[in-house]
């Protein structure tokens, strides 16, 4: 019996050290919950924003442990460093998000476009891009925008309408960058205006063709786009070799005239200084000066053309028969022993008799002026 007795009594013993451990276990519980919810871990890369009740309180950003209030404050993280994409005109159905390595399918609601709609020369074109997108700002993404894939492809649709419908189908089918680069800050424009929370990384379209129904025409107007630039290449080269050579031609016949206008004047200016210096001349001895014009104008005369002098008559008067005129080719006199042939002696004779002649009627007058005494 005594044994039974020491048995009841350890029996006690263990119960109390159970009921206090049982105490404790709920408190230690408690104390790892509360240690676990009040920590949180944020990786490079990321942010966590804290809400509490429900509203943004702050944005942690630093890489590694930080605390919060639990039950009440809570962390929803998101990436910094990702880089998301939006598929425009097609979706991917499997492996790399670009048209050249994976399967895609086509969303012709999304390709067709207008081009050039100004005048009446717009035209259709399909089109397929990519917009890559990061978190920017990361309460604004969380809460701002609640369905921020699809406004991110309708701000897409309404811009990439509205610049393609301001180029030509020429720059919209070769000229893939400049539109990209217009296309992007507008964008982010919007989306910013909308305080989305993102940064647009990147818009890069992926393919613009022709549909079939336009593609043949296109093919035709650049057959003759071709051509006339062709036409116009070789005018060009044909001007840039005539027009150079008429310049040269004109400058030579430009330099000519002006090295004759200034012969002309010389001779010009040489005659006037020999005009002056015989009429001071004759001022001083005008007959003198009367026959020596005479005499150089007879020599001029006779010497330069092809004549017969008739000196048959016995006076001062001869008779010139031009033998290169056809008005007397029919009426030339016979040369006979008092016509003669022009000759370098004749003209001398003939100018020494003048000579003699006009000197004495010079002396004739001089006589009858001053008399015999």
């Amino acid at each position: 019996m005594h044994n039974d007795f020491k048995y009841g009594k350890k029996n006690m013993e263990d119960l109390k050290k159970v009921k206090k451990l049982l105490i404790f276990v709920p408190v230690i519980l408690l104390a790892i919950i509360l240690l676990v919810s009040s920590i949180y871990k944020v990786d490079t890369g990321e942010a966590a924003v804290i809400t509490r009740f429900g509203s943004a309180a702050r944005v942690v950003d630093d890489a590694g442990i930080h605390a919060k209030i639990p039950f009440i404050e809570k962390a929803n993280k998101v990436s910094l460093a990702k880089r998301h994409q939006i598929e425009y005109g097609y979706r991917t159905l499997g492996g790399s998000s670009t048209m050249q390595t994976s399967d895609y399918m086509e969303i012709p609601e999304e390709q067709i476009v207008i081009v050039e709609a100004v005048g009446n020369n717009s035209s259709l074109v399909l089109t397929e891009l990519i917009v890559e997108y990061r978190v920017a700002d990361p309460i604004n993404y969380l809460y701002k925008v609640d369905d921020l894939q699809n406004t991110i492809r309708l701000v897409l649709e309404d811009t990439l309408r509205n610049t393609l419908q301001s180029v030509t189908l020429d720059q919209a089918l070769t000229d893939k960058l400049s539109i990209d680069g217009e296309i992007k800050p507008e964008i982010q424009r919007k989306l910013n205006s909308y305080e989305a929370g993102v940064e647009i990384i990147e818009v890069k379209t992926q393919n613009t063709s022709l549909l079939d129904s336009v593609d043949t025409a296109y093919r035709e107007v650049e057959k003759a786009n071709q051509y006339r630039n062709g036409k116009i290449e070789e005018a060009q080269k044909y001007t840039n070799t005539v027009v150079p050579k008429a310049e040269s031609e004109a400058t030579q016949l430009i330099e000519g005239a002006k090295a004759h206008r200034a012969r002309v004047i010389a001779q010009a200016n040489a005659d006037v200084a020999e005009f002056q210096a015989l009429y001071a001349e004759y001022v001083k001895n005008p007959e003198i000066i009367r026959e020596r014009i005479y005499t150089d104008s007879m020599r001029e005369f006779i010497t330069n053309n092809n004549v017969i002098i008739d000196i048959s008559s016995g006076d001062s008067l001869y008779k010139f028969y031009n033998i290169d005129d056809s008005n007397t080719k029919g009426a030339q006199p016979k040369v006979n022993t008092t016509t003669q042939a022009v000759g370098a002696d004749v003209i001398d004779d003939i100018l020494e008799n003048e000579q003699q002649n006009m000197n004495e009627e010079n002396e004739n007058k001089v006589e009858e002026v001053i008399p015999n005494d």
